[in-house]
């Protein structure tokens, strides 16, 4: 087996917001030589009644299953199957950061892939955010995956356009910064700007 390209570590729990952190890292990894690590964590507030060992054991047994579930189903929901990409998955006891960070050291992630809750003020206060944890970390680089709500915002009025094809202008030596401004682009639909206006 070869040696993959990139590997991703995905903090998942059982919300939307952990949906799309898989999501994000099955699309990241498409088409490329990438396996996914899926990390999952199990607390004392996830086991339930009985003893401890009991609890764990209940836990440890049912959980993968009703992971795997989850995993296809996104597989499916993005048009591949399972044997399209490498998936391995990761149940373990403690907290969720503390879990996350501990797959990531062991299989040396190159992107540690996690979703947000969105929570604001107070709740985040008490609650904590396990993707601003690991992301104020510094050590190990993260994507947080949020929902997609570009349509809530407001479109620039005259963006830039595309540069067409053919235009492209190569770096060289002496230039190696090329870029488009809006201010240029303004320019040229108002003519050229003379020194006085500059």
């Amino acid at each position: 087996m070869t040696k993959p390209e990139s590997t991703f570590i995905v903090g998942l729990d059982f919300s939307e917001c952990g949906k799309r952190a898989l999501e994000s890292a099955i699309l990241l990894a498409k088409g490329r030589n990438a396996v996914i690590h899926i990390a999952h964590a199990v607390t004392r507030e996830d086991v339930g009644i009985g003893s401890k060992i009991e609890r764990q054991e209940v836990a440890l047994e049912q959980l993968p299953r009703t992971i795997w579930k989850l995993v296809l189903s996104v597989l499916d929901q993005v048009g591949m199957g399972y044997d399209d990409m490498s998936v391995s998955l990761h149940v373990r006891l403690g907290s969720p950061v503390d879990v996350i960070k501990q797959v990531a050291i062991d299989y040396g992630a190159d992107l540690v892939i996690v979703g947000t809750h969105g929570r604001t003020g107070v709740k985040k206060m008490i609650l904590g955010s396990v993707a601003e944890t690991l992301a104020r970390d510094g050590r190990f680089p993260v994507l947080i995956a949020h929902e997609n709500r570009l349509k809530e915002l407001v479109k620039t009025a005259r963006p830039d356009e595309p540069l067409p094809e053919g235009h492209v202008v190569q770096p060289t030596r002496e230039r190696t910064h090329i870029y488009r401004s809006s201010l240029i682009s303004a320019w040229a639909g108002l003519g050229q700007p003379t020194r006085a206006s500059l």
